[in-house]
């Protein structure tokens, strides 16, 4: 029995050790009060993501465009129809693109944090797929963004906390 026990553990030990020695890179969506994990994404060095929303004042579209520069986040982008209140001003570093309004810019982050708004249709834009904000949290929430290195043990673990 007891060497049955001792093959158990070690083949489990063998399974489950690639799990935790390599190390994936995750786009962690979590609660900033609790630290809860709202939503996790597989991400890899120069991957981008998108938030998408529509201006709470003026109704005009605007998306936010980040990249995955290690364990940074650095907003690339912001997009908008016409300037709105709160937007970035520059003449530098300006283009149009598809009557979009396009700042370049190198803007850095270890995190940041988003309150999901009840009138502005925030959504996480990643691999394609548009995903409402307000599906991570309840409306007036907040959802801090973060990239971490991980093991594929955690990463797991964050995707079955969120399913």
């Amino acid at each position: 029995m007891r060497r049955r026990r001792v093959l158990s553990a070690v083949a489990g030990g063998l399974l489950l050790s690639p799990l935790v020695a390599t190390d994936v890179t995750v786009l962690r969506l979590a609660d900033p009060r609790s630290g809860e994990t709202l939503g996790v994404e597989r991400v890899e060095e120069g991957d981008r993501f998108a938030i998408h929303y529509v201006h709470s004042f003026d109704k005009t579209p605007i998306r936010e465009v980040y990249e995955v520069r290690g364990e940074e986040i650095v907003q690339i982008r912001e997009e908008f129809k016409y300037h709105a209140i709160g937007l970035e001003y520059t003449e530098d570093e300006q283009t149009r693109e598809d009557g979009f309004t396009i700042l370049h810019m190198e803007r850095r982050f270890d995190s940041f944090t988003v309150r999901v708004a009840k009138y502005t249709d925030q959504s996480l834009v990643i691999d394609g797929e548009e995903r409402p904000l307000s599906s991570y949290t309840a409306e007036w929430g907040s959802i801090r963004f973060s990239v971490e290195r991980t093991n594929h043990l955690r990463y797991l673990r964050y995707r079955l906390e969120t399913l």
